[in-house]
């Protein structure tokens, strides 16, 4: 129990010091607003506005992400794109993922495997510190069995040596940290719903594969 608890402290953390920085920025506009002489109203009217979007951008990308979701039913992937569109519109990142590895070309995810992949490009993002791509490319085969490829490609790509161990199942919950943490929930998700992972990386390139047999949505 103490350990789930370090887990959701961890979270809880990295949470707060990624909305810091809009939260902090509508804060600012509004004191700007408020000195005597100030005036330069428009700007900070537009600073408060641009970065209240931001942080209501990246509140419904992290409530996907980490929030409870429904045991069944299916969730609309062409949605879910938007979402992460929009959470990466202002980063150095810019996602590749075409309408045609979406619900427009019939493929179908569960809730739970949207939440997944979620997670999946929170961890794909954590390694291109200097900016680069992500590429999301989603397909099921006849039987309805899914297969995701995430491709991070950027210059100086780190990845986090623990994503391994991580990924293997041989990384105890004692040895958690800020930095391994978002890849060992991603992991848990991915068991949750029977599905397994893997990747390889390069000093440029990290790719993650999940695969989630039929029968397992």
């Amino acid at each position: 129990m103490l350990e789930e608890l370090h887990m959701a402290e961890l979270l809880c953390t990295r949470l707060c010091h990624d909305l810091t920085g809009p939260i902090g920025a509508v804060n600012n506009g509004a004191e700007f607003l408020s000195e005597e002489g100030f005036n330069l109203q428009g700007q900070a009217v537009e600073l408060i506005i641009s970065s209240a979007n931001a942080a209501v951008v990246r509140l419904q990308f992290y409530r996907m992400a980490y929030g409870i979701v429904r045991d069944h039913g299916e969730a609309s992937l062409a949605d879910k794109k938007k979402m992460a569109v929009d959470f990466f519109a202002d980063t150095k990142i810019t996602l590749d993922w075409p309408d045609s590895h979406t619900d427009a070309a019939g493929i179908s995810v569960s809730v739970k495997m949207a939440r997944l992949i979620f997670n999946l490009l929170v961890v794909a993002s954590s390694a291109l510190i200097r900016g680069g791509s992500i590429a999301v490319r989603i397909s099921q085969d006849e039987a309805h069995g899914k297969h995701i490829t995430m491709t991070s490609a950027g210059p100086n790509l780190k990845w986090d040596p623990d994503l391994a161990k991580v990924f293997s199942g041989d990384l105890a919950t004692s040895e958690l940290n800020a930095k391994n943490v978002q890849a060992y929930l991603t992991k848990r998700f991915a068991q949750e719903i029977d599905a397994m992972l893997t990747f390889t990386a390069s000093d440029e390139k990290l790719v993650i594969e999940l695969v989630q047999p039929v029968g397992n949505q």
